[in-house]
């Protein structure tokens, strides 16, 4: 197996000395197995037997299921040195107890047997996990590529660490707007033929969130549920308000709050708090929302493929700014009056204002926001520079922002 660098590689290969469980979880399609399997090879590399379990396998599971006594057994007479073992057990969520097992094998043989799992998403685990595994994992989230990785992946090499001349930042151009209009698949970048890439999102929207997730969550309303997601698509980058939208789908609020939390914890969609003075203000405003995904963003908006347009657009930046810098540290502003800065990241140590078509005017609330809070790093993102820009904003194209921000 190929596998092509990520950059959360090098953070896992430095936690793996640890005695903790590595915990990986993410949306289905992001690369967990990819990952697990390259830690193997790293754990191979340093003279440790190896063995990697896919639970999904009805086999696979049913040994586990037998006990941690009748696992070892099973290792042990099929060759594997249980004193030196580094063990990958993959989609631990079809455990019918995930923590029991994993507690019993850490706590007895933590010291010999170093183990990774992955599991389809934050809220599957923790809807299974039914003991406390407090002080035994280190849990990692996984994603989908950002641009950096999404040029090593189909062999573009770029240095963005470096400037560049204008010719190469044309050359990327287009191959940006192509990442932002499809997504962020690892399994999909290399795929060419966008018809292809499309029904496999779709295939993934249909088994995945109108399936598995409506099944984790006990979905009550399926139609419904169905409905948020399309009126969730057409809102993206915009304020989500929960009491309308239970109006429009004739749902009650804590319907839509729990329908809303399943979305965020299943990595669907993303709640976005805004930049305040004070910690109260934050919370009791509305948050704006955003899809982890631009491929699953336009499936559910177009049922295909489209041109990059504004909310494709922001949303992709989100993405980028999400994966490099985490959702504590970043923010967006938005007045009683309606003045917005699209993201605000550290406390307001920088704000990003995006435009698909930037021109010199988008400053303006930057510019407010700068005078205000004394922010030096005004930023404006977008796919052309404008002619001209007002003293202190700075414009950055989209593939540099998070190195630029870094």
């Amino acid at each position: 197996m190929t596998i092509v660098e990520r950059r959360f590689f090098s953070d896992i290969a430095k936690l793996s000395g640890e005695k903790a469980i590595l915990v990986l979880h993410g949306a289905r399609q992001t690369g967990k197995s990819t990952t697990l399997h390259w830690w193997l090879a790293a754990e191979e590399k340093k003279g440790r037997d190896t063995f990697y379990m896919d639970l999904e396998d009805p086999a696979a599971l049913a040994i586990c299921e037998s006990g941690v006594a009748e696992f070892l057994r099973y290792m042990q007479a099929t060759g594997h040195d249980t004193s030196r073992l580094s063990l990958a057990l993959d989609e631990v969520q079809y455990l019918s107890d995930p923590s029991r097992f994993l507690k019993l094998l850490f706590d007895g043989y933590g010291d010999r047997i170093r183990i990774a799992a992955s599991g389809s998403s934050s809220f599957a685990i923790k809807s299974k996990f039914k003991e406390s595994l407090a002080g035994r994992t280190i849990p990692i989230e996984l994603f989908g590529l950002d641009f950096s990785e999404h040029c090593r992946f189909i062999g573009e090499k770029r240095d963005f660490s470096v400037d560049w001349p204008q010719s190469l930042e044309s050359a990327t151009a287009p191959i940006f707007r192509d990442f932002a209009e499809t997504g962020a698949y690892p399994g999909l970048a290399a795929t060419i033929d966008r018809s292809v890439k499309a029904r496999r999102i779709r295939q993934i929207i249909q088994t995945y969130i109108q399936s598995d997730v409506r099944e984790l969550g006990k979905v009550r309303y399926p139609d419904r549920f169905e409905a948020l997601l399309k009126i969730l698509a057409d809102q993206t980058g915009s304020l989500v308000n929960v009491v309308e939208l239970g109006i429009s789908l004739k749902m009650a609020r804590a319907t839509v709050e729990e329908y809303l939390f399943l979305l965020e914890q299943t990595y669907v969609i993303r709640r976005l708090r805004p930049f305040a003075a004070s910690v109260r203000t934050e919370l009791t405003k509305m948050p704006k929302l955003y899809f982890e995904d631009n491929g699953v963003l336009a499936m559910e908006k177009h049922f295909e493929f489209g041109p990059l347009d504004g909310p494709l657009f922001e949303n992709a930046i989100f993405g980028e700014l999400r994966k490099r810098f985490g959702m504590e540290r970043l923010r967006f502003w938005r007045t009683t009056t309606g003045n917005e800065v699209d993201f605000i990241l550290d406390e307001g140590k920088a704000a990003i204002e995006v435009k698909l078509r930037s021109r010199a005017s988008d400053c303006a609330n930057l510019l407010r926001f700068g005078q205000h809070y004394g922010t030096r790093k005004l930023v404006l993102c977008g796919m052309e520079r404008p002619a001209s820009l007002p003293g202190g904003v700075e414009f950055i194209y989209p593939w540099h922002l998070a190195d630029a921000l870094g």
